[in-house]
């Protein structure tokens, strides 16, 4: 089956915020004092991974932070400092991404190929609406499905199968596409095909979610997607 629609992940995917956030989360554990921050980056890339996963209010980031200190061994007041000293700067981070190479080449190249493409996205409508505009991407989507669309979220099908239901695309004519395991996952139980991007700070484990094709780069996408 030809592949006539493509679903795409945002943050980590298109949007390069990730390892800016992760690199922010070890600075300040750094200046704290925090011994073998960057050795700890591993419980620092899974509680990023929680802030971005569960909503992006100032409590849950407060709520996690928080969390994240007390599992460091970090003391109650150094763990206030620390959430001082990041919750700005991650937040920031989150709202004003940049694209990664050839995000824009890609999409307009999908589009002209007559592929409908479309965002599946865990940040909210407004968010979302807020950073496609910013990075002046927004009019290639035909739809973005954000998380207060749907009552479940990836790695449950419920955001892809929405989406399809919008494109008007059966399942086996589409491909998901995304950084983290819960792209893939979600992916996979909607029924499409899979691309893990493997440019970020998941990629081991987004190997181990078995997508159908890995990519290390966007520019390999369009090959890729023939090839499925």
């Amino acid at each position: 089956m030809v592949i006539s629609g493509v679903l795409f992940d945002l943050d980590g995917t298109l949007l390069d915020c990730i390892v800016p956030m992760e690199k922010i989360l070890v600075d300040v554990l750094l200046r704290l004092g925090v011994r073998d921050a960057r050795r700890k980056k591993v419980e620092v890339v899974k509680n990023l991974r929680s802030i971005l996963l569960h909503g992006s209010s100032a409590f849950d980031g407060f709520r996690l932070l928080w969390r994240l200190g007390r599992h460091l061994g970090i003391g109650p007041l150094k763990r206030f400092v620390m959430i001082l000293l990041a919750y700005r700067a991650l937040r920031t981070a989150y709202l004003n991404p940049s694209l990664f190479p050839g995000t824009k080449k890609l999409l307009l190249d999908l589009k002209n190929a007559g592929i409908s493409v479309a965002i599946v996205t865990t940040r909210s409508s407004k968010e979302a609406s807020h950073v496609l505009k910013k990075c002046s991407i927004d009019s290639y989507f035909d739809f973005v499905v954000s998380r207060d669309l749907v009552k479940r979220g990836k790695p449950f099908p419920d955001p892809v199968l929405f989406a399809l239901e919008k494109m008007g695309i059966g399942p086996d004519q589409a491909v998901m596409i995304g950084d983290m395991p819960t792209d893939i996952e979600a992916g996979r139980a909607a029924g499409t095909k899979t691309i893990g991007l493997a440019i970020g700070i998941f990629n081991e484990e987004l190997k181990m979610s078995n997508p159908d094709a890995v990519a290390f780069s966007l520019e390999e996408i369009p090959l890729i997607i023939a090839r499925l």
